[in-house]
């Protein structure tokens, strides 16, 4: 019987993780298929009784909206993911159900790419589950000055209980004045069919050192663009992307895969289309 494993979400017609889990399965002779699993937020409780009952389905990534909704369904949660409070895998191991946060991984391995000094101060845009990740390797990278920009601050409160940021704002006026080493753009914005971040951010970003911004799709976001325009130091989130997909595949299938160039441009490919 083959085995499955997948990604959970809203809204799945742009992902890219089934190219990459297909290519690893197809590459390592795994009878398995990674699939796509489109659910409506008041259906999440029954997909994921009926998960625990299937032995043949051995686990699935999680991405937006639904990071922190499965933090609360998971029992067995990695002191990372504890740490974060938002879950992006669910994995099963000797007859229980595991739940992990490696975009924790991916963030790291993107931002030691691009990031050469010691930073001081950091604008992160965002605060949903990929964007607390960010902030807890912020916090572990003793970064003393992080403010945070989002739409609402209805995730002020739980982010203060769990990690150190110095300002959290609603208002871009709040920022526009402010000259920050590195920006990181932890949002959807940008994203593809989605808004674009404020101007007064665009602004900012000539201003800063680094720019760092999670979007995958497109390949080059405006806010990559003015970076790139300024000549500052800049990565997408394509790189992000897979190295968080790496530890995923080893926790379902316990295989240590490798992130080849043909991967990479196959994805790369996909998104040009």
């Amino acid at each position: 019987m083959k085995k499955r494993i997948g990604i959970v979400a809203k809204k799945l017609s742009h992902s890219l993780s089934p190219i990459i889990h297909n290519d690893w399965i197809k590459k390592n002779n795994i009878n398995a298929e990674y699939i796509c699993f489109e659910i409506k937020e008041s259906e999440l409780q029954s997909f994921y009784d009926e998960f625990k009952k299937d032995k043949n389905f051995l686990g699935f990534n999680i991405t937006v909206p639904y990071k922190e909704n499965f933090f609360h369904m998971c029992n067995n949660i990695s002191k990372q993911a504890s740490s974060i409070r938002s879950l992006n895998l669910i994995y099963k191991k000797n007859n229980l159900i595991y739940g992990d946060n490696t975009d924790y991984i991916g963030f790291a391995k993107t931002y030691k790419i691009v990031i050469n000094k010691k930073i001081q101060s950091t604008l992160l845009i965002g605060a949903g589950g990929a964007a607390r990740s960010v902030l807890k390797f912020l916090n572990d990278q003793k970064i003393e000055h992080i403010d945070i920009l989002a739409r609402t601050k209805n995730k002020k409160r739980s982010l203060s209980q769990i990690m150190k940021f110095e300002n959290f704002y609603t208002d871009t006026n709040k920022v526009k004045e402010k000259n920050y080493d590195l920006i990181i753009n932890a949002s959807d914005a940008g994203m593809k069919n989605k808004k674009l971040l404020d101007k007064e951010i665009y602004k900012l970003i000539p201003l800063a050192s680094y720019a760092i911004d999670i979007i995958y799709n497109p390949l080059s976001t405006k806010f990559l663009k003015i970076a790139k325009d300024a000549q500052i130091p800049h990565i997408g989130g394509l790189n992000m992307l897979l190295e968080q997909a790496k530890p995923s595949f080893d926790r379902w299938f316990g295989c240590d895969v490798e992130i080849t160039k043909n991967l990479e441009n196959k994805l790369i490919r996909k998104l040009k289309k």
